[in-house]
């Protein structure tokens, strides 16, 4: 009889050992449940924020892509093309150019020196430059 009550006690003894041992484990358990639980939560919150962000962002944008295409339809309408012609004058428009004596002579002493450095340097741009120098964009 001695040897199993030894043995029932030691079964008794391995049991709560399991015992416990799981009643910690669920403790643990449990208190990582509460704070995966807080996470979810928060991660929830900063989802639903960052929803509400992104939706007013595309709102924000849908307004700003809706008042271009406004502008641009005012602005390619006829009754703008109308009223830029009868606002602007195109008597500003430069087309010619008269030199003055003084003027003249300067441009061909620069074109000149632009031309002897082209010489002395061997550099094609200077000489391309002296050119046009001396062909003045301006006259026809």
């Amino acid at each position: 009889g001695r040897k199993l009550v030894a043995e029932l006690d030691q079964e008794i003894a391995a049991m709560q050992e399991k015992h416990a041992e799981a009643f910690k484990e669920l403790e643990e358990t449990q208190a990582q449940l509460e704070l995966d639980r807080t996470f979810l939560a928060n991660l929830k919150k900063k989802c639903a924020e960052s929803d509400a962000e992104f939706a007013q962002r595309v709102k924000d944008r849908t307004t700003e892509i809706a008042a271009v295409e406004d502008t641009i339809a005012i602005l390619n309408s006829d009754t703008s093309f109308d009223n830029f012609d009868k606002t602007v004058n195109v008597a500003f428009l430069q087309t010619d150019a008269e030199l003055s004596a003084s003027q003249k002579e300067r441009l061909g002493r620069a074109a000149a020196t632009l031309e002897r450095a082209a010489g002395l340097t061997g550099a094609p741009g200077l000489s391309l430059i002296a050119t046009h120098a001396r062909l003045d964009a301006f006259t026809k």
